[in-house]
């Protein structure tokens, strides 16, 4: 069975000390039904109040609620939100006892004094979640600073929190930079202790492009600046901050990875803050050397100058496309242009001659059965015949009569067969002709298309000999 109220001293006249001091506390009765939650007291969390029920139950309301007078003589809570809300709880399952709460009536000293002292008693009370103590700092602070500037607080308004609170300097500082330098979305993160105050800290540091990133993940990066102003900050890079180097760049020979050689400085623009004109829409952007090889573009918040939303880097290969219309020398280009048609018809045509020759050794392997004989073993089935080189040498091919395939066949009718090449006093030398040669180049297995190759550069030398 419930105890009720264990205030019988108080009842009994006597009073008790309560800020500031001095001050005589007046405990009355009043009907629950007839308190109400204080509305600013949403900065704070009701939570679970199953454990503080039970102990209300077992022990008694030991501390009476303090309220305000409102309308309709009803009264409105002051401190004691939880309390109240175990007790309304605990008769609404039936026990007796609770229809009545002892109270102090305060009376009210404007509504920042008001606020004020309904932190004041929730400040220190209990552990306050990360949200409830930044909704706590936000709103004391707002009401300290109406006060100071009514010329109701004489000190200052950090030393009045840190009183109130009991929070040092240096967290107050941090509650401060998340009030206002957060977006609201990192904040309402905070509220649903989603993440930590410190986590929310961090992310004061940052812009507010990458706050909520860096609240998720613990990382953050800048957006890259949009095409449309990438595209106008590239333009003036080019006709404006590196015109004179630009114009001094190869864009006949050279594409965008090579076309400054080596000789690209970016350090020569000076940081410059500018405002372009993209769609008929005025951005803020500023553009300056990283290093001697890259620009930075920043775009910045137009309603906050100094807030930065987007970040792109630009290399020389960047600059290329706009840097090739404005500066390529067009007699260089005709130039190369002719250079190049004659070019292709060269090649075209070499192209064609090396079809030629290929052709010609093609049919010189067909009729390999009619080359010179060097030597026939019957018996053993091995057959090697030699053809007379342009140098006078000879090339030896020894063929395995097994290996002839069925049928007539483009190049050498065998699928087996070893060369080796001499010179024209029968030495043993390299596929070069070389006398001094590793073995590896003085003999070929199953050559096949290489044969033929060897065959087809011979005959091009033989051919370029009788026109020289």
């Amino acid at each position: 069975m419930s105890k009720g109220f264990a205030i019988a001293d108080i009842l009994g006249g006597q009073a008790r000390q309560d800020a500031p001091a001095g001050q005589k506390m007046q405990v009355v009765m009043l009907p629950a039904d007839d308190i109400e939650p204080n509305p600013e007291n949403s900065i704070y969390e009701i939570g679970d109040v199953s454990m503080l029920k039970a102990d209300i139950a077992e022990r008694g309301l030991r501390s009476p609620l303090e309220v305000l007078p409102a309308r309709a003589g009803k009264y409105m809570l002051l401190a004691g939100h939880r309390r109240w809300t175990a007790c309304r709880a605990l008769t609404a399952e039936g026990v007796a006892g609770f229809e009545v709460l002892p109270c102090v009536i305060r009376q009210s000293q404007g509504e920042d004094d008001d606020l004020i002292a309904l932190i004041t008693s929730n400040a220190t009370a209990r552990e306050l979640t990360d949200g409830e103590r930044l909704r706590q700092y936000i709103a004391l602070k707002q009401a300290l600073e109406r006060k100071k500037a009514a010329g109701g607080l004489d000190g200052r308004v950090r030393d009045e929190m840190s009183r109130i609170t009991g929070d040092g300097t240096g967290t107050l500082g941090r509650l401060n930079a998340i009030a206002n330098k957060c977006i609201p979305a990192v904040v309402e993160m905070v509220e649903k202790g989603e993440i930590s105050l410190g986590r929310a800290y961090e992310c004061s540091k940052l812009y507010k492009v990458q706050q909520v990133q860096y609240a998720q993940h613990g990382y953050a990066s800048l957006p890259d600046v949009p095409d449309t102003v990438l595209d106008e900050a590239v333009k003036w890079v080019v006709e404006c901050g590196l015109a004179e180097q630009l114009k001094k760049f190869d864009y006949v020979r050279c594409d965008r990875w090579n076309y400054t050689g080596g000789n690209f400085d970016a350090q020569a623009v000076e940081p410059k803050e500018l405002t372009l004109d993209v769609d008929g829409v005025d951005v803020l952007v500023k553009i300056e050397a990283v290093n001697r090889y890259r620009l930075s573009v920043t775009q910045f918040d137009p309603a906050e100058p100094g807030e930065v939303v987007a970040r792109t880097g630009l290399m020389d290969s960047d600059l290329y496309d706009k840097a090739k219309v404005l500066y390529i020398n067009h007699e260089a280009l005709e130039r190369f242009k002719a250079e190049a048609a004659d070019k292709k018809a060269a090649e075209k045509q070499r192209a064609a001659d090396d079809r030629k020759w290929l052709t010609m050794a093609r049919r010189e392997l067909e009729n390999f059965d009619h080359w010179n004989l060097v030597d026939k073993n019957t018996r053993l089935g091995f057959t090697v015949r030699a053809r007379q080189m342009s140098d006078g040498g000879h090339l030896v091919v020894a063929v395995d009569e097994a290996t002839r395939y069925d049928g007539q066949t483009p190049g050498l009718p065998y699928r087996e067969c070893v060369a080796a090449r001499f010179d024209a006093n029968g030495q043993r030398v390299g596929r070069d002709g070389a006398v001094v040669a590793p073995d590896w180049q003085k003999w070929w297995y199953n050559p096949n298309g290489a044969l033929e190759q060897y065959i087809a550069e011979d005959i091009k030398r033989a051919a370029m000999k009788q026109e020289g």
